[in-house]
């Protein structure tokens, strides 16, 4: 009798049990407003219509394009809103005559996954018709966590501090968490290629830093009650940039705090590029302006608030030309320039070679052979100005003038750095639930919630 109500109140106490909440799904855009996609499969899949019905495909590329509202692939068209899956891996069948099973593929998971133009990708792949019916829209619906732990693998390194890949993990599940409350009637939450949450599928997992982020499971910042926006960056150059800056818009939580990341490999940088390579890109760029004049932009050490931020980074730079003049952001003058970050400074210089050929002599004087000898020589200190117009700065023209960028940080700046994360990790030791203090420091006024 006692075993029997034992038993009984054992069952209840496992059905009384609050079950364990599964992550949600996120949806990735993987492809906006293009013409066509790549879908490559390693194994059969399944296109599921929006009233169901399945359809089976094998093996083998497909280019799926849109046309009048409809999908297309080969010489059939589906509705808007399919669904593509892997089929199920089928189950050994019964023993044959000869009394062995039919092999099963080992394949790997991993390897089984359907790719979308040569991204291999985890969950569900939707494709939607966009833009009047004439592009298509690739949408991978995942769990969460699997989002995190694909944008988390770039980010971080499994030799870091355990603190630091946590506090990492937090504030790119948060910002997603953020983007996903956000989604509405939109397609997709997040794009693949978010600014500094670059997802790339099963490809940027890492197994390693997964486990250490699965310590952090469901755990996100909320800022008076609502999703906290939890941007993360590279590198700052020493301090981060407030959302008054890189955004246009003040976010309390987001302010301009001290950085960590002095031993971020590009904490500091330089870039020599020739004045003709900068004229030739910003006419490519559909700004024929011709060959340049000369160029407008105050020095760090004497901001001009009408082309630099309180930070001391670029925001305009303008350029003359002898056919016409063009001004940019700095965002987007260092993306088309592939600089680092907008937190830099210009100094003319004159080309040099990157090494001399040296000959090697004997005794007697006799060339027996060369050395080449690289050269690195530092440009100016300070950048000289050839104009009383502030800020304005001629340009020779001739076909050796180069100019030096001069900068630091990687990235935009703005809320917690990777490198930073690293650099307090480091310095408090093997300090338990030390990631709540690096968050707290990046975005301070939040508070750490444990959603599923």
């Amino acid at each position: 009798m006692k075993k029997l109500l034992f038993t009984v109140l054992s069952a209840l106490c496992i059905l009384l049990m609050p079950a364990v909440q599964a992550a949600p799904t996120i949806d990735i855009g993987l492809v906006v407003s293009q013409y066509s996609a790549e879908v490559e499969a390693p194994a059969g899949f399944i296109i599921t219509l929006p009233d169901g019905s399945r359809e089976e495909y094998g093996v083998g590329k497909y280019f799926f394009s849109a046309g009048q509202g409809r999908i297309r692939l080969d010489k059939k068209t589906y509705p808007d809103g399919i669904v593509l899956t892997l089929q199920e891996p089928k189950e050994p069948a019964a023993k044959a005559a000869s009394g062995k099973a039919p092999a099963v593929s080992k394949r790997p998971a991993a390897q089984r996954l359907l790719s979308v133009n040569k991204q291999e990708c985890p969950g569900e792949i939707w494709i939607y018709t966009t833009d009047g019916g004439t592009d298509l829209t690739v949408v991978n619906r995942v769990s969460l966590e699997t989002y995190v732990n694909s944008v988390l693998g770039p980010k971080s390194s499994p030799i870091w501090p355990d603190e630091a890949i946590k506090a990492q993990a937090v504030a790119v599940r948060s910002l997603a968490w953020y983007f996903k409350s956000r989604q509405g009637a939109s397609l997709y939450a997040v794009r693949a290629m978010e600014p500094g949450s670059f997802y790339g599928g099963e490809r940027t997992v890492n197994g390693n830093l997964a486990k250490v982020s699965a310590q952090t499971v469901g755990q996100v910042l909320y800022y008076d009650g609502a999703p906290a926006a939890c941007y993360t960056s590279e590198s700052s150059g020493g301090r981060t940039v407030s959302a008054a800056e890189a955004l246009g818009r003040n976010i309390p939580y987001l302010p301009s705090v001290e950085d960590y990341d002095k031993d971020c490999p590009g904490f500091a940088w330089e870039k020599r590029i020739p004045v003709s390579t900068i004229s030739r890109i910003l006419n490519q760029l559909g700004h024929p302006i011709g060959k340049l004049t000369g160029y407008r932009l105050s020095a760090q050490d004497k901001p001009d608030e009408r082309d630099r931020f309180a930070s001391g980074r670029v925001r305009y730079i303008s350029w003359q030309g002898e056919t016409g003049s063009v001004t940019l952001t700095g965002r987007e003058f260092a993306d088309m320039l592939a600089l680092s970050s907008n937190d830099f400074d210009v100094f003319l210089t004159e080309a040099l070679p990157d090494k001399l050929d040296i000959p090697i002599e004997n005794s007697a004087g006799i060339e027996i052979g060369r050395k080449e000898m690289p050269i690195d020589v530092k440009g100016p200190t300070e950048p000289v100005w050839k104009s009383t117009i502030p800020g304005f700065h001629f340009l020779t023209g001739s076909k050796d003038e180069m100019l030096l960028f001069r900068g630091k940080g990687i990235g935009t700046g703005l809320g917690l750095s990777k490198w930073g994360a690293r650099g307090m990790a480091d310095a408090a030791g093997d300090k338990a639930g030390y990631y709540r203090q690096i968050l707290a420091h990046y975005y301070p006024g939040t508070y750490l919630t444990t959603v599923y």
